[in-house]
């Protein structure tokens, strides 16, 4: 086997072939086990250093799925903020950039929405009121 050269920067296209064979292997070493794997999400991506992947591994449901503490917990808490279940994983635009609803915490009182950035997935917070706005107007 030979030794790929060192690489100096990371391109789209190679951070999705990496994700795409990972997924394929954690897919396969949890299937010996009687597992199944989600995600494979790249996040926080830095074409001159690296990029996160995340996977998801359990037990499956009837359906196949994995069960989400995070969707479980938003359906439950939505209500509360003004929210309905269903925005769980909604995207919305704040006029200059693209997000998707990844979670409530209530433990963070000012800032209790989680959410994505679409095109890197980096992680922020944002206030209920924000997030319902919105969503109101991408409606």
């Amino acid at each position: 086997m030979t030794k790929a050269a060192p690489l100096r920067n990371l391109t789209p296209g190679l951070c999705e072939h990496v994700r795409q064979e990972m997924l394929e292997a954690c897919q396969a070493v949890a299937e010996r086990h009687g597992l199944a794997v989600e995600g494979g999400d790249i996040g926080d991506v830095n074409l001159r250093h690296g990029f996160d992947i995340r996977f998801r591994v359990g037990i499956p449901l009837m359906d196949g799925a994995l069960f989400e503490p995070e969707k479980a917990m938003f359906e439950v808490m939505a209500d509360l903020y003004g929210l309905r279940p269903s925005d769980f994983g909604r995207t919305f635009s704040t006029g200059r950039e693209t997000f998707r609803i990844t979670a409530i915490h209530p433990n963070r009182p000012k800032y209790p929405i989680s959410v994505e950035r679409i095109p890197d997935k980096r992680g922020f917070k944002f206030t209920a009121e924000d997030v319902a706005l919105y969503l109101s107007k991408d409606e």
